[in-house]
This record gives C-alpha cells, structure tokens and sequence, in this order.
C-alpha cells in the first residue's frame, strides 16, 4: 500500500510559527503554473497509481486556491487514482466556502483538517492566524451540515502565549465540537520563522519545559476521559478514525511527494522536491538511497511515534533480524522510557513524556 502526499506551498499571510513549504502567491498565474507542473510531475509517477490507498493534500493552504483549479487538480486525481481509503484535504477555517466542500463531496474528499491551532481569539492574533475561534466552529458544523464528518483539527500546545488553562478551555471547547480526530502539537522554535528571528532578538519568551510536559500530561488524561484513542504522540482519534496516511509515514510505508519541498520513500530511495519554485521547475531534489541500517533505524524511530509501539514479530518477518540483536536497548529499558508488553516494544508513560530523548536514539 502506498500513500500520495500533495503540496500547495501558497498561504494568503505566513504564521509567525511555521517552518513548512510556503510563500504568498505573487499572483494568480503563479499558482495556475505550479498547478500545471504539479500534474506533470503526477503523471511521471502514473505507474504507482494503482496501488495508491491514501491521498493527503497539504500545504500552505490547498483551499486557497480558486474554485477553477482545485477542481483541476481534483478532476485530475478521480481521473488517475481510484477509491482511496482515504483522502485528505487540509484547509484554514476563514476559507472554507460551501462551493469547497461541494467540490470535496464530488471527487470523494472524504476527511478534512483543519488549522484551527487554538481557541484563543486573542492567541490566535498573537500566532497570526487570520480566524476566529467563531470561523473555526462554523467551518466544523458547515463541514458536518453538508455530509463530511470525519473531521481533524490541529490544535498547538506550549506556545509563547499559552497556560494551563488555555488548554483546558481548548479541550472543553473541542469535547463540545464532537470532532473525529485531534492534533495536539507541542511548539517547537523552528528556524526561518517570525519566532525565531523574536526569539533571537530577546524579545519572546519560551514556556517552561516543566509546563509543557504538564500541559501534555493535561491533554492526554483529559483527551483519554473523552473516550479518544492516544495512538500517537500528537494524535488522538475516535477509534476506527485514526488518520490512515499519517500511520503509512509511522509505519515505514511507501508514499509519494509531490510539490514544491515534498517529499517522497519508494524502493528505499528518499527524495525531497527543491522548495524554491525556479529549482522545482527544473525538477531539482535531494535524493538519497537508504542502507539497510538506515531503514531499520528509521522503522524503531517512526515505530515508537506510535503509542502501541513495534510488533517485534513483524520487525523479525521484514528484516529477517531480531530488534535486540541489531541495537542496545538497554539504557532505554533500564531508564524506563520504554517496555515490552504483549509481543510489542513501546514507550513507557515515562518515555511518552520524554518521547524525543528515545528518538534521539535512532538518529
């Protein structure tokens, strides 16, 4: 099974956090360009076609493009790509139109995620998202009102700005949405960002690490009381209602990229699109092939993103190796980051709390 990840670089205005892909559009023609190249960059991938089960458009922001071409580019992938398990679409709340969602529903968009972030109007200026907490809940009920139910927001945690009881109030006003799946997101200070530069200058303030492990203790207890399924360190879903194509990436699946600064994993060979349009034109990307040990390392990493952790009989059954032979895990076990439970090697709740320091393990 392979995943197809699609990316619009373009944003109406650039968060203050943000690290992705991005740029403003000069204009229209600029985006109708890239639209163009991006279907000539799909069809050099037609023959993968057929074993594509998930498609994830993202960005930037997919729904600022006009009505005209994201039919375009929708019309394109009904044309190639039958009945995807799932299928993906992100979009900022304040540009969530009716005609949008009239469009999802005829090319069989079947989830939606939205950059709701938080639920602070005022928090909301501060990480300069150009919507209201009133925007992102009319987007939630029209999406459900015209038949899309299965719902993701993004939701961010630590930032400048935030406390403890910004985040309950955002998980009280999430339980009241019923939405399908949650994307709790710790803040990272990211390079090339408008936090960064403040940052530098002695201007922002970061939370405390103490309060952000508190406020992520929060967010899990109170999302598992809900009745939501933490099978994620960021994500939290309703259960049968986890996101398919993110579980492709923690699985070590095979997905294709395509767009400015995507990225791609087919035949152990990696590859990342140049993000500066002039470059991606000419078809310029990093590519590197992938040992083996490289591969086995990114599988344990990836692998323990996931809350319920690695089948150590299915690392055995792909690698033909046994985890315990081929790394030291002892520190880990010994630190009680991690535990072996039921034939899976996972994260104990110490080690979700300090789920990076195991990453780190494996890079």
């Amino acid at each position: 099974m392979r995943g197809l990840y699609i990316h619009i670089p373009f944003c109406k205005h650039i968060c203050s956090y943000c690290d992705f892909p991005k740029r403003i559009a000069k204009n229209n023609e600029q985006i109708e360009t890239y639209i163009d190249y991006l279907l000539k960059e799909l069809d050099s991938y037609k023959n993968y076609f057929n074993d594509i089960k998930t498609v994830y458009i993202g960005g930037g922001t997919p729904n600022m493009l006009s009505d005209e071409l994201l039919e375009k580019l929708l019309s394109y992938i009904a044309n190639n790509i039958s009945n995807p398990i799932e299928y993906t679409i992100e979009c900022n709340p304040e540009l969530l139109t009716e005609k949008q969602i009239s469009l999802f529903l005829k090319y069989k968009i079947n989830r939606v995620s939205l950059g709701v972030e938080s639920f602070n109007n005022e928090d909301l200026k501060k990480l300069n998202r150009y919507h209201s907490k009133e925007d992102a809940i009319k987007a939630i009920y029209l999406l459900k009102e015209k038949g899309i139910s299965n719902i993701n927001i993004d939701l961010i945690f630590a930032h400048p700005f935030d406390n403890i009881e910004k985040v309950r109030e955002n998980l009280e006003i999430f339980k009241s949405l019923d939405v399908k799946h949650l994307s709790y997101y710790s803040m990272i200070l990211e390079d090339k960002t408008v936090f960064k530069h403040l940052y530098n200058q002695n201007k922002l303030t970061l939370i405390d690490e103490d309060i952000s492990a508190q406020m992520y203790e929060e967010i899990i207890d109170t999302l598992i009381s809900f009745g939501y399924h933490h099978y994620e360190t960021s994500n939290f879903a309703r259960y049968g209602f986890e996101s398919q194509h993110n579980l492709l990436y923690w699985q070590e699946e095979e997905y294709i990229g395509v767009g400015a600064g995507a990225a791609g994993f087919i035949n152990g060979t990696r590859y990342t699109n140049s993000p500066i349009l002039n470059k991606y034109y000419k078809g310029c990307k990093e590519v590197e092939v992938l040992t083996i040990e490289d591969i086995k390392k990114e599988y344990m990493m990836l692998g323990f993103r996931k809350i319920d952790g690695i089948s150590l009989s299915d690392y055995k059954a792909r690698f033909n190796s046994e985890v315990f032979y081929d790394f030291s895990l002892n520190k880990l076990l010994t630190e009680d980051l991690i535990e072996i439970s039921n034939g899976m090697l996972k994260l104990t709740t110490k080690g979700i709390m300090l789920a990076n320091e195991v990453f780190m393990e494996f890079i």
